[in-house]
């Protein structure tokens, strides 16, 4: 038995070693959840957003499941990112149960450039899945001791992130602390289950194919001790409101496709499956992920509807404030044509030539600096809602974070968009919303119709 039992305990400590690369969930639609691995990205998507996650790995073996449920958004006008996630990761042999708090500190560079600092803190329990052990001897106190329960530790995860317009760096160590659990049974005999640092590093960068279309190749590298190296290589092509299609290479695992749909604007649908390579990719099958996530809305009756008079007050104001202007111009346009008329009537005199210019009544110059910025073909658009309300929600927001919005309704959709400004050419409306994008606020441009 005493052989039987240091058989055991070396395969158990084989199992630990080989799974440490592990110890981190596994994942293949992180795009929607990178906090989960960087603190530091909580809430920059700029929305509130609940997300479950359930991935079922290597189908060909049973008992390789992974399920979660993520929870993130903004505080403080965008400076700070809260957000809480729950894992349950089971492998053949060993399960871990975890729940973490996340946050993240938001410094604003200047020019949509963004250095953000996080920190997640929370609690692991490991247990050995002792039903999968094979023993001659089911009393063998081996057994014993893996199926004592050592209880939870504290871990924690650090990680930074630079945001520079479109590009996104970060780095983040996982399970910074190294906590340890000890497994002991009566005769006092232990083996030690170490929570091992990992070295993550994540970069990005946003392509705008259009105003509709982003592309963002995306790299992942991981690392720990006792394991090697691991980089996946990403490539998700994001239309807004409609869906995204993925494909990612995964050193030395295998390949994966992911696709998704967006439902009613604030769900979504996500899908992803691995195929694995290798001399055992037959035996161990590949890998189905599930994604279900929906975007929350933050605001109270009470506040929507305080907001609505709020907005009823201010398009009040800006059609006084037009209705004044073209009074004016249309004043300043007859004391022009009464002194082309005077100017007409009087006896000119030799040599001496009068030049009168006349303005015409609709201007098609572009608005000087300074001016309303609420002409133009070209709209840029931080948003379309068919509900006014919810306008009203999101110009508060926008307000909020020191911007200067507009309201434009659609007569033909009844769609409203809230727009940071209209311009005459389009380059020009492109260049303004991709400066200005960031900090939770994604722009495109819309042409109106002559």
């Amino acid at each position: 038995m005493k052989q039987l039992r240091t058989i055991l305990s070396l395969t158990t400590l084989l199992v630990v070693v080989t799974v440490q690369a592990q110890q981190v969930p596994l994942y293949s639609q992180y795009y929607f959840n990178k906090f989960i691995y960087n603190p530091a990205l909580t809430g920059h998507s700029g929305n509130t957003e609940a997300n479950l996650i359930g991935r079922n790995q290597y189908i060909a073996i049973d008992g390789y499941q992974t399920a979660g449920a993520a929870l993130s958004g903004q505080l403080n006008d965008g400076n700070i990112g809260v957000g809480v996630y729950l894992i349950n990761d089971a492998s053949l042999f060993q399960t871990q149960n975890s729940v973490y708090g996340n946050y993240a500190y938001n410094i604003d560079l200047g020019g949509n450039n963004i250095l953000s600092l996080g920190l997640a803190a929370g609690l692991v329990s490991n247990r050995f899945n002792t039903d999968n052990f094979y023993a001659t001897d089911p009393d063998d106190p081996a057994l014993q001791l893996l199926n004592n329960r050592p209880g939870a530790v504290l871990d924690a995860s650090v990680g930074a992130n630079l945001k520079l317009k479109d590009f996104n760096f970060g780095v983040s160590v996982p399970q910074f602390l190294g906590a340890t659990q000890e497994f002991q049974d009566y005769q006092q005999s232990s083996i030690l289950y170490d929570l091992q640092n990992h070295l993550m590093v994540m970069t990005s960068y946003d392509i705008h194919v259009n105003d509709d279309l982003v592309v963002q190749p995306l790299v992942l590298y991981k690392n720990t001790r006792n394991a090697p190296g691991q980089v996946d290589f990403n490539v998700i092509a994001d239309w807004t409101k409609k869906g995204w299609l993925g494909f990612g290479v995964r050193d030395g695992y295998g390949v994966t496709a992911m696709a998704g749909v967006r439902v009613a604007e604030k769900a979504r649908i996500g899908y992803s499956y691995d195929w694995s390579n290798g001399a055992y990719s037959q035996a161990l099958g590949g890998s189905h992920e599930l994604l279900l996530g929906l975007s929350l809305n933050n605001k109270s009756d009470e506040d929507e509807k305080a907001n609505k008079e709020e907005f009823d007050k201010f398009k009040k104001d800006i059609a006084k404030k037009h209705n004044n202007d073209l009074k004016e111009q249309e004043k300043r346009i007859a004391d022009l044509e009464d002194e082309l008329d005077r100017v007409k009537s009087l006896k000119r005199e030799k040599d001496t030539v009068v030049i009168v210019s006349k303005p015409a009544a609709n201007r098609t110059e572009r608005p000087k600096s300074g001016d309303q910025k609420i002409s133009g073909q070209f709209m840029v658009v931080a948003g379309s809602f068919s509900e006014e309300k919810n306008a009203t929600v999101y110009f508060n927001r926008l307000v909020n974070k020191g911007l200067s919005p507009y309201v434009y309704r659609d007569k033909n959709t009844n769609v409203n968009y809230v727009h940071l400004g209209r311009f005459y050419f389009k380059e020009e409306a492109r260049k303004f919303a991709k400066e200005n994008t960031g900090n939770g606020v994604k722009l495109w441009v819309k042409t109106l119709a002559e």
